[in-house]
């Protein structure tokens, strides 16, 4: 078990010799993972600015504004309405939600108008248009209620007073709410629920890059056969086994570290889950680790040279990247493609820790991918192992 681990270790220190090796599988994975997390991260936090004029002043009026700013998507700014047509106009702004003067007097009478004044080159102002109109149902059943109870009882019930218990029935949920579900033509694995950006953008980098590293540290192998060292190993009092043990446990050492830092960057830095199951998170990624490793193996076992691993390898990696879903959804492709998938490592790492990490559904769901990719390490591992040569 020493030479093994001394093995394993020398594996490790001739990958982070190598400079370009050093920023392709460990700078190069942080690098993108921050960036596109930061991306969708920052997309899902925008908030829509929506000017606010208020020509009535009544607390009616005040509710428009507050109950249009209690939406997590717009942000509203008060404006007299000269300004919300002059930053309309302009192109400042993309869409204003006016209360004209008497709105108050008249939701307790014939009836009231909020009236959206927008930029026709903006499509954001029907998401405000879609916000508003929610709002004016909502305080047309208030007012409906208050007016049928302050008509039958004019001396023991004020409009103002059943408008306001009406209301509060509102809050904290309304009597009646829409839920939306995705549905998806779909044949892979998991519910409907898609992982969706920070989350899938740190699942796809991790399972990406994680072949990277296998295919740079597996590299080693040729660059030792080309120099000699693996020959003059073989005079060592070590074994075949032993060598070839300590170069997959060099490759497996360096993969996993590899994976912590991109699963703690993802969780620490984007609020990825990753923790939601770390026992289903681990044998899903040791599993892949493996069968990303017995791949390389395979790989450097079939080439002749290292220049032909570094052209290879690459090419390798970032089809099964794509064709795995590691770049989008695999929920959102053809289901000839989402078949396809069911045949790479990298579909069955991303679906399980998918169903793991964005779905929650439990370490069951990492039972089946942990199988499938096990047996994928052990043919392609057998497949190296066989046809390695050490000269």
């Amino acid at each position: 078990m020493r030479k093994i681990l001394a093995l394993a270790w020398l594996n490790v220190v001739q990958l982070l010799r190598n400079p370009a090796e050093v920023v392709g599988v460990v700078v190069l994975p942080l690098v993108l993972t921050m960036l596109f997390g930061s991306a969708f991260a920052g997309a899902e936090a925008t908030e829509l600015g929506v000017l606010f004029v208020d020509e009535d002043g009544s607390v009616y009026a005040e509710q428009v504004g507050d109950l249009v700013d209690s939406e997590a998507s717009l942000k509203i700014e008060a404006v007299s309405r000269q300004e919300a047509e002059m930053k309309i106009a302009e192109g400042d702004a993309a869409v204003a939600v006016l209360v004209p003067k008497g709105f108050g007097k008249d939701l307790a009478g014939t009836g009231a108008t909020i009236e959206i004044m927008r930029n026709p080159n903006s499509q954001s102002a029907y998401a405000v248009l879609s916000v508003v109109q929610g709002i004016a149902m909502r305080m047309s059943g208030n007012a409906g209620v208050a007016e049928i109870v302050s008509t039958a009882m004019p001396l023991s019930a004020d409009f103002s007073e059943v408008y306001a218990e009406a209301d509060a029935q509102w809050e904290p949920d309304p009597p009646v709410r829409t839920e939306g579900q995705t549905v998806v033509a779909s044949e892979v694995r998991g519910d409907s629920v898609l992982a969706e950006g920070a989350t899938h953008s740190s699942i796809g980098f991790t399972v990406w890059f994680i072949l990277f590293i296998t295919f740079g540290s597996a590299g080693g192998i040729l660059e030792e056969r080309e120099q000699g060292t693996l020959r003059r190993l073989m005079a060592a009092p070590v074994s075949r086994g032993t060598i070839l043990s300590g170069k997959v446990a060099g490759t497996v050492l360096a993969a996993t570290v590899q994976a912590l830092v991109l699963v703690v960057v993802g969780s620490f830095a984007f609020g990825v889950p990753w923790g939601r199951d770390p026992l289903g998170v681990a044998l899903i990624l040791g599993s892949y680790i493996l069968a990303g490793t017995g791949l390389a193996v395979m790989v450097s076992a079939l080439v002749r040279t290292r220049d032909q691993m570094g052209g290879l390898s690459p090419l390798v990696a970032t089809g099964l990247a794509m064709l795995g879903g590691c770049m989008w959804p695999l929920e959102v492709v053809a289901p000839a493609m989402q078949l396809i998938a069911k045949l790479t490592p990298t579909g069955w790492a991303v679906m399980g820790l998918t169903d793991v990490v964005a779905r929650n559904q439990g370490i069951t769901s990492a039972i089946v991918p942990t199988a499938v990719l096990l047996g994928f390490a052990a043919v392609t591992m057998g497949i190296g192992v066989r046809f390695l040569k050490f000269e």
